[in-house]
């Protein structure tokens, strides 16, 4: 009887052993859990959206169920910033990198994204440029043995269980007007993320109603028409955009029509970096509401035009008692002005600009603005 009682007791106490065991198997699992939770790879059903302060440029970084997508990387001078950024929240490789367009405030840090994140899809717009901080990043690119591809119109991308569908990839005279145009869904929640996609790209795009629009072109007027604005219905609104930079971005048209929608605005100029959470169903922003003003150095008001027929505009109230002859000597005063600024433009573009390397002008061609018979390009002004 004592044997059988010892026999029990022994099983009873290997039993107990083993639950033990097990216990503190699960305490190491959860403690190395909690121990993890400090960096920001996202392993919930939340999504995270970084719009990163780089100033008057893009850098977007997105993360969901621990796998994380960027969309442009800043300017040549951000490139440690946006790295630093990435490494900091714990990224160490990228799904998919989208260089929405070449210009540099796009993507003059991707390559030192490429070179010290590995990243597993590059995707690029139609289109390229001839200039060092493309070429840089195309020449990173392949170092690391990606080939860069144009994504497919309406193709569709998954980041765990949230998505991002390709909305416009035109193939323009304008590399503003060939950005990769993105929505990303997570549940219930959109974003739509323009680039700098302009008001000839909005007219043909139609998202549907979104919770939260990155403004296209840092809140340029060539963008943000109100017939877009209108028809996807925004929330919110991010704006990424330096503060006090010299192309008076934002403008005053787009702050005043976002204000007359009473649509939440957030700016990189007033919060720094902007943190959205999405969780499905309904997004929570880290920083305070922005305000509507606009950028103080605007070069030219958007309804300013320059006509070689009539340099006053219809606006001015002339009176009787001024001549004629005092009305021509003032348009010739204006026209002179005007045509005094020596702009570049090629010859198959549709825009004027103030510095010959801009959009990777090949062969530019000066002159003045009259001669050049074309508009303004948003970059320049």
């Amino acid at each position: 009887m004592n044997n059988k009682l010892k026999n029990i007791l022994c099983i009873m106490m290997i039993i107990v052993l083993g639950y033990l065991q097990i216990g503190c198997e699960s305490v190491d699992d959860n403690s190395s859990n909690l121990s993890n939770s400090n960096v920001s790879i996202n392993k919930s059903d939340d999504s995270q959206i970084h719009f990163i302060d780089t100033g008057n440029s893009d850098a977007i970084l997105i993360i969901k169920d621990g796998k994380a997508a960027l969309i442009d990387g800043g300017d040549n001078d951000d490139e440690k910033r946006v790295v630093n950024y990435l490494k900091d929240q714990g990224v160490k490789e990228l799904e998919y990198v989208f260089a929405t367009h070449p210009h540099a405030d796009h993507i003059g840090g991707l390559d030192a994204v490429v070179d010290a994140i590995k990243v597993n899809h590059l995707y690029v717009s139609n289109g390229d440029a001839d200039t060092k901080s493309y070429r840089d990043f195309i020449e990173s690119a392949a170092d690391k043995g990606l080939s860069p591809s144009v994504p497919l119109l309406n193709s569709e991308f998954k980041l765990g269980d949230s998505k991002f569908k390709v909305l416009s990839v035109a193939n323009t005279d304008d590399p503003n007007n060939n950005s990769i145009v993105l929505s990303y869904t997570n549940g219930n929640d959109k974003i739509l993320l323009m680039g700098d996609a302009e008001a000839d790209i909005e007219k043909n795009l139609n998202p549907g109603d979104v919770d939260l629009i990155k403004i296209g072109h840092h809140g340029s007027h060539s963008s943000s028409t109100r017939e877009f604005i209108e028809k996807t219905n925004p929330e919110y609104a991010v704006i990424l955009v330096g503060e006090d930079n010299k192309y008076g971005h934002p403008h005053k048209e787009t702050m005043d029509l976002l204000k007359e929608k009473s649509i939440e605005v957030h700016r990189s100029d007033e919060c720094k970096d902007i943190i959205v959470i999405s969780t499905g169903n309904g997004l929570k922003v880290d920083c305070k509401k922005g305000s509507y003003n606009s950028g103080k150095n605007s070069k030219y008001n958007k309804n300013t035009t320059y006509n070689k027929e009539k340099v006053i505009t219809q606006e001015t109230n002339v009176s009787p008692s001024v001549s004629e002859e005092k009305i021509e000597s003032e348009n010739k005063k204006i026209k002179d002005i005007v045509n005094a600024d020596k702009v570049y433009w090629s010859a198959k573009g549709k825009k004027y600009h103030s510095d010959p390397t801009c959009s990777g002008m090949k062969n530019p061609i000066a002159g003045t603005i009259e001669e050049s018979k074309r508009t303004a390009c948003s970059i320049c002004y």
